[in-house]
């Protein structure tokens, strides 16, 4: 597998694990045309879900207070437009090569790795051609209790 492969592999790897954690689903659709790698749906009230682009880098990207992520301009322009379904950017920063990503002991797994989501809900169109880079607060830690929030804004019909 390319090392470009892994990360993709591992940043869905983290978000499953968070999802697990949370007590979410998380499906994938087939065929991933409209960025969309992921969604996550909840087993209560009105099934709220939340769509994901799931994305890694082992490059540091972290500069006061956020993480600055080049997002292709096609993911960008999917995940800013209005939708039913909230959509979501969850990006992982994983160990460079030499690091080892995942480590083990008889008590605990762990998976060595940063993760941040955003929404970009109504961001302006850009005129670049290639990647638009993304400022993800590092505030917006994907883990357990901010998913937690995020569904329960999607089951009010509110903005994430």
């Amino acid at each position: 597998m390319t090392p470009n492969l892994q990360m993709e592999q591992r940043s869905l790897v983290v978000v499953r694990a968070v999802a697990a954690d949370a007590g979410y689903q998380v499906v994938r659709p087939e065929p991933d045309d409209d960025s969309v790698d992921g969604i996550l749906i909840a087993r209560f009230g009105r099934r709220p879900r939340i769509e994901f682009q799931a994305k890694a880098t082992a490059r540091n990207m972290i500069r006061g207070g956020s993480l600055r992520f080049p997002l292709p301009v096609k993911n960008y322009d999917e995940l800013r437009l209005a939708s039913w379904t909230p959509r979501i950017l969850v990006v992982a920063l994983m160990p460079d090569e030499s690091e080892p990503w995942l480590s083990q002991t008889d008590d605990e797994l762990c998976l060595h790795s940063g993760v941040y989501w955003v929404s970009l809900a109504d961001m302006p169109s850009v005129s670049n051609t290639a990647t638009v880079t993304v400022q993800i607060p590092t505030v917006n830690v994907f883990d357990r209790a901010q998913l937690e929030a995020m569904m329960s804004r999607a089951e009010a019909g509110g903005s994430i």
